[in-house]
């Protein structure tokens, strides 16, 4: 053995230190991740005890649309911001790249928050869902704050800092609109649901401030790449968006299971079947939780193993997470499918007999969570267009599948069309890893 000692071509030594970083990372953010992931079961439960399922299903059409509004109005730049940044987090062409991102989605949030406003009597016709119009108003205020907070959280993941930027998403968000809508109920002792629309807000806003301040503080904390001047390897703002293009048609399958699926299910189903299923969804989120760990760790990684040609460590890299994933998930996976009637009762007695539906969520889930962070492993390595291509065809037939089964087995159907996009879309896209990059994306040390 040479002098560097090398392993599979890797120096030892820089291999200890890697390992290292790494699980301190993972156990930063998986701590980040939990608290997110309880923050949305405990947003679940705090509206199903003061609203029960009926209103748990209205506010779940006014959360899909703030969820769906983030969607659009970041336009896949968090992805972007993500991927450029981690190439090189010395550079100071990172000013640049977040200032276009923050830019781009801001004027998008606002346009889109206009429109919420605009629209929300007629959205609430539509839904036959007299109490859904004065919630849209909170949400509509909150959408520049919320869409803003994803765009810092693709930085924060950049610069190495994927706890924090764990703390900038939805489940944190969450966490904190179940502590500020009770706050306003005990406050004003009403409990209208517009409460919830604006405890939402205030959640957004607050989280939104918090990524900005840690944002400006890292940056005032590295003067090299604050104050430096760009170099040449500065894309141009055209072949920068042409990248945040290719995420924005990758966040299709998170629009499918978070918005479309919601709202497809709200028009087809009840009220009340429809909080039934979005508290099963809730719960069962639970289970991929450590695989929002895996995509705000690795993928940064990812990108910067490719771009210096380390394919053996990047292919290690990849299988370790969906082995580590796997691990982590199957014991929440077993309580939801064993025990669905204890944990939805968590929510009120009328929401056990969503354990089907619960059941059901967790296969998809589970297997979601073994193909570990397929889709990242694809768009970080240059291939987001063959990624864009399989969110499209899959995000077809999931969406085709809301309106086929939904019908015949009410939320039965829709709990086997969620599973559905969970399964399809990740499965599809660990046969092209396997075939374009020879990496077998299963829960396997390489």
């Amino acid at each position: 053995m040479n002098q560097t000692q090398r392993l599979g071509g890797m120096p030892r030594q820089w291999l200890a230190r890697f390992r290292g970083e790494l699980f301190l990372s993972l156990c930063r953010t998986f701590v980040a991740r939990g608290i997110a992931a309880l923050g949305t079961l405990m947003l679940g439960i705090v509206l199903g005890r003061l609203y029960g399922a009926a209103g748990v299903g209205v506010f779940a059409l006014a959360q899909s649309v703030i969820l769906g509004a983030g969607i659009i109005a970041r336009f896949g730049l968090n992805g972007t911001l993500m991927r450029y940044v981690s190439q090189d987090a010395a550079s100071p062409n990172i000013p640049v790249y977040l200032r276009w991102s923050l830019y781009r989605a801001g004027g998008l949030s606002l346009a889109v928050a206009l429109l919420i406003g605009l629209c929300r009597m007629p959205l609430a016709r539509f839904f036959d869902s007299p109490d859904l119009a004065p919630v849209l108003v909170g949400i509509a205020v909150a959408v520049p704050a919320f869409t803003l907070s994803f765009v810092l959280a693709g930085f924060l993941k950049g610069i190495g800092m994927p706890a924090r930027a764990s703390l900038q998403e939805n489940g944190a968000i969450s966490l904190l609109a179940a502590g500020c809508i009770l706050a306003m109920v005990l406050a004003t002792g009403s409990r209208s649901l517009v409460l919830a629309g604006w405890g939402f807000c205030l959640a957004a806003w607050l989280v939104g401030l918090q990524g900005a301040l840690q944002s400006g503080w890292w940056l005032r904390r590295h003067p090299e790449v604050m104050n430096g001047k760009p170099d040449g390897e500065l894309p141009t703002r055209g072949e920068y968006f042409a990248t945040a293009h290719s995420f924005i048609v990758l966040n299709l399958s998170q629009f499918l299971q978070q918005v479309l699926g919601v709202l497809i299910a709200g028009a087809l189903l009840t009220h009340g079947d429809l909080g039934l299923f979005k508290s099963a969804e809730r719960v069962a989120m639970v289970i991929s939780f450590i695989l929002l760990v895996i995509n705000a760790v690795f993928p940064p990684r990812f990108a910067r193993l490719f771009h210096q040609g380390k394919h053996p460590q990047l292919k290690q890299l990849a299988q370790r997470s969906s082995l580590a994933a796997t691990v982590l998930a199957l014991p929440p996976a077993a309580v939801c499918f064993v025990f669905p009637e204890w944990v939805l009762g968590w929510f009120g007695d009328e929401f056990r007999q969503a354990a089907d539906l619960l059941r059901i969520i967790a296969v998809g889930q589970l297997i979601n969570v073994m193909t570990g962070a397929v889709g990242f492993l694809l768009t970080m390595t240059g291939r987001e267009k063959l990624m864009r291509n399989i969110t499209l065809i899959c995000s077809t037939l999931g969406t085709a599948s809301f309106f086929v089964l939904i019908p015949v087995f009410g939320a039965t159907g829709a709990a086997l069309s969620l599973m559905l996009v969970l399964v399809l879309q990740n499965v599809v896209a660990a046969f092209f890893v396997w075939k374009k990059m020879g990496i077998v994306m299963l829960p396997m040390r390489a």
